[in-house]
């Protein structure tokens, strides 16, 4: 009932002045809706010789009672007659109220009708000598939906046109049916296959199906064929687990997995509840408003750790690090700065989880995981991993999405469980919805219904009972799905509750009364706190943590509950919401704006999203939007979170309307993303326009550190020669020195570092780049010269041994994975060298591990490569052709000829090594298609392959040449594995003391390098020349 916004009293009627206070009444209007909703269309086949033959007044009433017949078979079902065309009618189902079962009444309804017109003209013909018949189209789509009572047209949609020519294209006495409304009748139906239909209008074909019969049958098979153990069993686990980490004071995790109101926030709070008093229980969720939020639930986490204004510091006391905690958990958190590596965050809230857990056992609950970002994920496994000598739980809810992004979270593991929830019992629902019943005090009739329509979801059973208990009718409608089904409670709300639920779905899962005000029109506001207490008696929404003193939140009792009001507004008030919503929060937040900016780019981006799709695009707003994204980009892309840099940085520069309008640290940004996550042709073209933008807007600190990126970009793809690159670093060393510019001289030694590759050079250029790259604050280019360093001293001419102690030195500083995986794939390189073959393996493991979670495609594909060189130096072959095969699928996929080719290259060795000669000729041919003579690994391996074809004289000639290319590199293992080659190809020639002096020259190679796996191969090698009788 609505009120008087001046004195409260409710309105009487229509009246337009208020009985009590005379004040005048506003008529609210309501907004548009969308809905799924199902038509059909009904025409006459016959109703023209109908005229022909018959009288007018005839005809008028015999179509009266056609129209009668349609009326009452269509309201009989629910439906409403929104229009009659000359001798058609057209019907729609789900107006003015939706029904869970909407495309079920329609196609029966259709049924009916066609019998009935099938009945009228049998009477016809008997009548008057004439016969009809009914063709009729169903389908079912989303349409908008105006207000019903305003005599205007009530929906607006494709699927109005569908249905009319589905009717058009059916047959006299043929019902045709599209594939939405398929889908949603199911088993209910008989039909049969009537064509992918072309309809005019329509661009592509359209599916469709003739309806044969009703079945009878449910619209969906509901079977509980599974026993149900209870929850006795899942609780059970969750306390053993708990009751293990504080025997054990270790870190465990629990992934209680399980689909949409399955129970898995319900038992989480009845665990925590009881584990509450003597554990800590901390809580955050991950956010639902796309992807980009990497440590919001930490960012919950930690203002529930320091309520009562403790800081972070206090809880790490006597800690001398606790200062450097609190800032980098401040960073990632975006009450500050970003600082430091990802590793030093991750480590952060180690240090403070570690120390939270030692004053009580700490159990971590991280709801909604399927949202979760990458980096999240990563942090967990991490904590998992590190977190040592305290009692620890990380209790993480979620959908089983969550392994179809990240399938390793259900793979078995030390110290981590999961445990999935199965539907409720027929028995165990029944008492739930028995109980909840009493307790509401509602009537026992019906219930069984409720228990059969839940399939033993008890979100489901919870929803059915308070949508029965809030529209008072003992009628509980079968839903074909819970869409439907929370589509349906929604509908039935009066237009003010709607409205509020509609605008609070904006804000997302959980939403703030101070923005909802905001939104709402403004007499709306008046009543919003009576609306939000009705929303909450009916159990749509909750009271929940508020993030802002002052002002109250709610949470959505489901998150499918927001996404069907989402669904449900129409995108004309989406697009004003998120822009409103937006100017609300940025007011809100004021200086701590940083934090937010992820959230603020998107309810801009998708206000700009919903203006375009209804002709109305707004490019100042696009720009708002993409400078929040960006922003948020770059500060994603410090920490080193590739995806979600990706991510935000794309949307962003798609957002801009005029491609020349898109900043050039914007673009340089993005070109380095585009590299890491293996998009090499993307990352030129937006370094390349980086240059160009920041040459034209004056910024040449920008456009030399860029072009320096796309220098080194372009010799890792083969279209920079290391010569060409050397002379370009030259002569830009001096330039920046005299700028003063520590941020290009870091990249500038960096690239140096890539192509000398001799232990003086190569180290010397990395130790200069880590300097300047530290003095510009440049965590990642730090990062990249200390790999550099180490890739220079396992390739150069150091042995294995000093530089397998250099990269255990500093691995022990590298706490987090970004920095930790380039030391660990080059400590697992120095173990296969040294001989720890298993070791050295599972280390390589563990870095493609890394590489996949963070998101760095190309390092990934390069560290198969770097494998397979490894496990050419220990002798196993047929892992080294394993590994090579993984390298070729990451660089097939970036579409990198140069990359491939080399990685070809290798693997043509690992065959001629296995005796598959003909196999490694296929391969060199496409190696060589590629590579277009650069290398001398492609000769090499071509000389093995005509050896063993018997062209002795060719094979020398190419073997030789090889050699002698690979003499002018700084790679000592290169060389030695050239020289294996032409030892091979000598022995097929019989000539055993040239073959004799390759392998010596080898093994001094390898032997100096200490690569053990090789020397030992060598000289047994070695020993056979010599025992074998001279020629």
């Amino acid at each position: 009932m609505a009120e008087c916004p001046s004195c409260g009293r409710e309105k009487l009627g229509d009246a337009r002045f208020c009985s009590g206070c005379g004040a005048e009444l506003a008529v609210p209007s309501v907004d548009e809706v969308r809905k799924t909703v199902t038509v059909v269309f009904c025409d006459l086949v016959g109703s023209t010789s109908l005229g022909e033959r018959l009288d007018p007044e005839s005809v008028r009433r015999a179509i009266g009672r056609y129209f009668d017949e349609a009326r009452a078979a269509i309201e009989r079902h629910g439906g409403t007659v929104e229009k009659f065309i000359g001798d058609a009618v057209m019907s729609v189902f789900g107006i003015p109220r939706l029904h869970e079962d909407d495309a079920l009444r329609a196609v029966r309804a259709a049924t009916e009708l066609r019998d009935a017109v099938t009945a009228l003209g049998d009477k016809l013909e008997g009548e008057l000598g004439v016969r009809i018949e009914a063709r009729i189209g169903v389908a079912t789509g989303e349409v908008v939906a105006g207000d019903h009572s305003s005599g205007h047209a009530f929906v607006t949609g494709d699927v109005v046109n569908v249905a009319a020519r589905l009717e058009q294209a059916a047959g006299p006495g043929e019902v045709l049916i599209g594939e939405r409304t398929l889908e949603l009748v199911g088993e209910a139906v008989r039909v049969e296959l009537a064509g992918p239909l072309a309809l005019k209008g329509k661009s592509a074909p359209v599916a469709a199906w003739r309806l044969l019969e009703l079945t009878g049958t449910p619209a969906v098979a509901r079977a509980l064929d599974s026993p149900f153990m209870g929850r006795e069993r899942e609780l059970a686990a969750l306390f053993a687990a708990l009751a293990s980490v504080v025997e054990a004071r270790s870190c465990q995790l629990c992934t209680v997995v399980g689909p949409p109101g399955i129970g898995k926030s319900r038992i989480a709070e009845e665990f925590t509840r009881a584990a509450a008093g003597d554990h800590r229980v901390v809580v955050g969720r991950c956010l639902p408003y796309g992807e980009g939020i990497t440590y919001w639930p930490l960012a919950e986490i930690v203002q529930q750790a320091t309520s009562g204004e403790p800081r972070i510091e206090d809880f790490l006391d006597g800690d001398e690090n606790a200062a450097l905690v609190a800032e980098r958990i401040a960073g990632a958190i975006g009450t500050a700065e970003p600082s430091g590596a990802p590793e030093e965050t991750f480590w952060a809230f180690r240090k403070l989880f570690e120390a939270l857990a030692r004053e009580q056992p700490l159990i971590v609950v991280v709801d909604e995981l399927q949202w979760a970002e990458p980096t999240l994920l990563d942090l967990l496994e991490y904590l998992l991993t590190f977190a040592s000598d305290v009692p620890m739980l990380l209790l993480c809810l979620s959908r089983p999405e969550l392994f179809d992004e990240r399938p390793s979270w259900a793979a078995p593991r030390r110290g981590a469980v999961v445990i999935a929830l199965e539907p409720l019992a027929e028995e165990e629902s029944s008492a739930l919805v028995e109980t909840l019943a009493a307790t509401r005090g509602l009537p026992a009739a019906g219930l069984a219904r409720i228990v059969a329509t839940a399939e033993g979801n008890p979100l489901f059973l919870e929803q059915l009972l308070a949508y029965r208990a809030g529209n008072g009718d003992g009628d509980v409608a079968v839903p074909p799905t819970i869409q439907a089904l929370l589509a349906a409670r929604i509908d039935r709300l009066d237009a003010e509750e709607r409205a509020v639920l509609l605008r609070a779905a904006v804000e997302g899962k959980t939403f703030h009364r101070g923005a909802l005000a905001e939104l709402l029109p403004e007499h709306a506001r008046v009543t919003l706190g009576a609306r939000l207490i009705a929303l909450v008696r009916q159990e749509l929404i909750r009271p929940d943590r508020s993030q802002f003193p002052g002002d109250d939140a709610f949470r959505f009792g489901h998150s499918l509950i927001q996404e069907a009001a989402y669904d449900a507004a129409s995108k004309e008030l989406r697009a004003e919401a998120h822009e409103r919503y937006a100017e609300w929060l940025e007011g809100r937040v004021g200086e701590h704006v940083m934090q937010y900016e992820e959230i603020l780019g998107y309810h801009l981006e998708q206000a700009h999203r919903y203006g375009v799709e209804l002709a109305r695009p707004d490019d100042a707003l696009a720009g708002r939007a993409a400078e929040r994204l960006a922003r948020a980009g770059e500060r994603a892309l410090a920490r080193g979170d590739i995806p979600a840099a990706l991510n935000l940085l794309e949307r962003s520069v798609t957002l801009v309307a005029a491609p020349d309008a898109i900043s050039a640290d914007v673009l340089y940004a993005l070109g380095i993303t585009r590299m890491e996550a293996g998009d090499l042709a993307g990352a030129d073209q937006a370094l390349s326009d980086a240059i160009a933008r920041a040459e034209g807007g004056s910024d040449p600190g920008l456009a030399r550190r860029a072009a320096l990126e796309r220098l080194g970009l372009r010799g890792l793809t083969g279209r920079a020669t290391d010569d060409e690159i050397r002379a370009e670093v030259e002569l830009a060393i001096p330039v920046l020195e005299r700028l003063r510019d520590d941020a290009g001289l870091a990249k500038a030694w960096l690239r140096l570092a890539e192509v000398e590759h001799s232990l003086a050079g190569g180290e010397q250029a990395a130790e200069q780049a880590f300097v300047h790259a530290g003095r510009a604050g440049q965590g990642r280019d730090e990062e990249d010269a200390l790999f550099e360093r180490l890739s220079a001293a396992l390739y150069g001419e150091r042995p294995v041994a000093d530089v397998t102690e250099l990269c255990e030195r500093l691995l022990v500083d590298a706490h987090g994975p970004r920095a930790e995986v380039g030391t660990v794939e080059i400590l697992a390189a120095l173990k296969l060298r040294s001989g720890e073959v298993a070791e050295g393996r599972e280390l390589y493991r563990h870095a493609d591990q890394l590489y996949r979670e963070l998101g760095m495609k190309l390092r990934e594909a390069i560290n198969w490569q770097c494998w397979g060189r490894s496990e050419l130096a220990t002798g196993d072959f047929p892992m080294a052709e394993a590994a090579f095969r993984r390298g070729i699928h990451g660089f097939e996929e970036m579409e990198e000829p140069y990359l491939l080719g080399a990685v070809l290259a290798h693997l043509a060795h690992a065959l001629c090594a296995q005796g598959r000669h003909d196999e490694a000729a296929s391969v060199l041919d496409r190696a060589e298609d590629l590579l277009q003579g650069r290398g001398f690994l492609v000769p090499s391996a071509r000389a093995r392959v005509l050896a063993a074809r018997g062209e002795s004289e060719a094979a020398r000639a190419l073997g030789r040449q090889a050699l002698t290319a690979a003499a002018e590199v700084d790679w000592p293992e290169g060389r030695a594995q050239v020289l294996i080659a032409l030892a091979e190809v000598l022995r097929r020639a019989d000539r055993p003391s040239e073959e004799a002096a390759a392998l010596r020259e080898a093994l001094d190679l390898y032997e100096r390098k200490g690569i053990r796996p090789a020397v030992e191969r060598v000289r047994a090698r070695l020993k056979e020349v010599a025992a074998a009788p001279a020629p």
